[in-house]
């Protein structure tokens, strides 16, 4: 009877999880590039999350005239005439209904080719242009677009979180989440500067593969395996694989020019900083049941090691299936 529960309990659990897209955290992106002084050529890029008619466009202040907008599938484009520079102007994304919760991504390039970004919460809609770049500036906006990825990203955390079930002990899960850290770290980087160009669709679909084999391994129960064995190689090759996976989530924005270094290492901390807080949540509540399991002989038996195993090869295992057959037919089709 308690498997049934579990299963249950992992399916209520995976249900929750499936409406939610594995890469949802990502901004929409406003490209604006000084043409010549004073004019301004923009491309807005909104996620495939985006309902058509729901595009954003940009409040541009009042000196300014908007030419030649185009739209297309998930884009805006056109050019703003201002006779001036944008420098200490505002700018705000307005949206036709609603946002749907996604953070702005800025990227204003002047005619000298110099760079302002700025990173905006969903909650923020106005930008208030400073009057020039700055590391430090860009180096918070990375750090923010590199936790906001992995948190937003469930394929990632569902991975960390079957390499903590089999990792079980701290000195394994230390070493197995170092070699993931350093295998993404690695083909993020690569792919980030160019030296590395792997379709994307075929990747996602190879990471969700890699969860759902996690969930296989946690289901069968045999430590003896190579798997449970080895768990930081598990975790470092397939590491390589979610490493590209970050790394097109960065490209879609983009590494500002004169600041690449300052622009990718805080991307890639951003990540690390994330995973770390999730692990330390999962870790968390594990205490806290373990807690209540002492007092209570009832959960104490609920929660046996095996049950808890089952709970999450169902957890992750399930919409990680979901976004494989997604994936690979979006490969295929």
């Amino acid at each position: 009877m308690r498997y049934w529960y579990t299963l249950i309990l992992g399916c209520a659990m995976a249900l929750f999880v499936l409406p939610s897209s594995a890469h949802d955290a990502r901004p929409v992106v406003v490209d604006i590039t000084e043409q010549f002084s004073g004019v301004f050529q923009f491309a807005i890029r909104a996620p495939e999350t985006v309902e058509p008619g729901n595009l954003p466009g940009v409040a541009w202040p009042q000196q300014c005239e908007v030419q030649g907008m185009e739209r297309g599938p998930g884009s805006t484009t056109g050019t703003a005439v201002c006779g001036t520079s944008l420098f200490g102007e505002s700018l705000t994304l307005a949206w036709p209904y609603f946002n749907p919760s996604l953070a702005t991504f800025y990227r204003y390039t002047t005619l000298d080719g110099d760079t302002l970004t700025a990173m905006l919460t969903p909650t923020s809609d106005v930008w208030e242009i400073p009057l020039e770049p700055t590391a430090g500036g860009v180096a918070r906006e990375y750090l923010w677009l590199g936790v906001e990825h992995i948190i937003g990203g469930l394929d990632h955390l569902l991975f960390v979180l079957g390499l903590l079930v089999i990792a079980r002990t701290f000195r394994r899960v230390l070493w197995t989440i170092t070699g993931f850290t350093l295998a993404h770290s690695i083909t993020l980087s690569l792919s980030a500067l160019g030296l590395v160009a792997i379709p994307i669709l075929p990747v996602e679909a190879v990471i969700a593969l890699s969860i759902v084999f996690l969930a296989h391994e946690i289901s069968r129960d045999h430590t003896n395996s190579l798997t449970y064995r080895f768990p930081m190689g598990v975790s470092f090759g397939f590491g390589l694989l979610h490493g590209l996976g970050f790394a097109s989530a960065l490209g879609e924005i983009g590494l500002v020019p004169g600041e690449i270094a300052v622009s990718l290492l805080f991307f890639n901390l951003g990540v690390e900083l994330g995973q770390v807080g999730f692990i330390l949540a999962v870790v968390l509540a594990i205490w806290c049941v373990r807690q209540l399991a002492r007092h209570t002989p009832a959960l104490a038996e609920a929660v046996s090691v095996r049950s808890v195993d089952l709970a999450a090869a169902y957890l992750i295992g399930i919409p990680a299936s979901y976004w494989l057959i997604d994936r690979v037919a979006g490969v295929l089709l």
